[in-house]
């Protein structure tokens, strides 16, 4: 009986859990580039049930197995294309194929992000919402105000002239890429590779989010929680018939 309480409460804490990170995906169904999160649901390890003969203790069959729950075995990314949309911005960036934008954040560290919605700070550099710079092989990207262009291989060329290239980061593995809050971080094991995709000035790509399959996923996980939650409370209640049947016995 007791284990029906771990089998049911280890199902409550796993639904949460997909609540919470198909939560996070809606939020961030407008969100141009996010990938969107995947959690993955194990058991625990089976354990048999062995029959017991009392008269012969020694003497026991095997009678099947019995799950001990079910847990949230890891939480990975989708790292699918998203649609790429025409905006007609300049500062507009979108990547097509593997890659991603590199981009120094204030606190000097590199973040890699699918998220092209760029625009121009007061120093003339290209820059993200939250004053990220654009990095290209040279460094920040300064256009000195004036007008840019970039091409399908991310060369960046100001009134014409060709300046830089765009440091766009494609890793090995992207298995090894770590979220952060406005992108992702690169672990050692993430390796890299050059690029071969394609760079569109003037277009976004969307999130890989799809609204529809997270609110279906969001129902699934909410029907699971309460059913467990019933059971919870179902055992519950069989445990305090017992003790009650228990003290009337005594």
């Amino acid at each position: 009986m007791v284990r029906g309480f771990y089998a049911a409460g280890s199902g409550m804490l796993a639904n949460s859990r997909k609540l919470d990170i198909a939560a996070g995906n809606i939020a961030n169904s407008r969100t141009s580039g996010y990938k969107r999160d995947k959690a993955v649901s194990s058991a625990f390890q089976e354990r048999l049930v062995l029959k017991m003969d009392s008269a012969a203790p020694s003497e026991t069959q095997q009678i099947g197995s019995v799950s001990q729950g079910q847990t949230i075995g890891s939480v990975y990314t989708s790292f699918e294309q998203g649609a790429i949309v025409e905006t007609g911005n300049i500062f507009d960036l979108a990547i097509s194929g593997e890659g991603f934008f590199s981009v120094l954040s204030a606190d000097n560290t590199v973040l890699y992000t699918r998220n092209g919605e760029f625009c121009l700070d007061r120093n003339g550099y290209i820059a993200d919402s939250a004053g990220g710079l654009l990095l290209g092989q040279n460094g920040p990207i300064n256009t000195r105000g004036m007008a840019f262009d970039v091409s399908p291989d991310g060369v960046v060329s100001v009134d014409g002239t060709p300046v830089d290239r765009l440091a766009i980061y494609c890793p090995e593995n992207n298995d090894a890429l770590v979220r952060r809050d406005r992108g992702f971080a690169a672990t050692a094991a993430a390796g890299q590779r050059p690029f071969t995709g394609s760079v569109f000035q003037g277009c976004i790509e969307v999130s890989n989010a799809d609204m529809l399959d997270e609110m279906m996923a969001i129902i699934q996980s909410q029907r699971s929680f309460q059913s467990c939650s019933q059971a919870v409370r179902m055992i519950d209640a069989t445990l305090q018939k017992a003790v009650e049947l228990s003290r009337m016995n005594v």
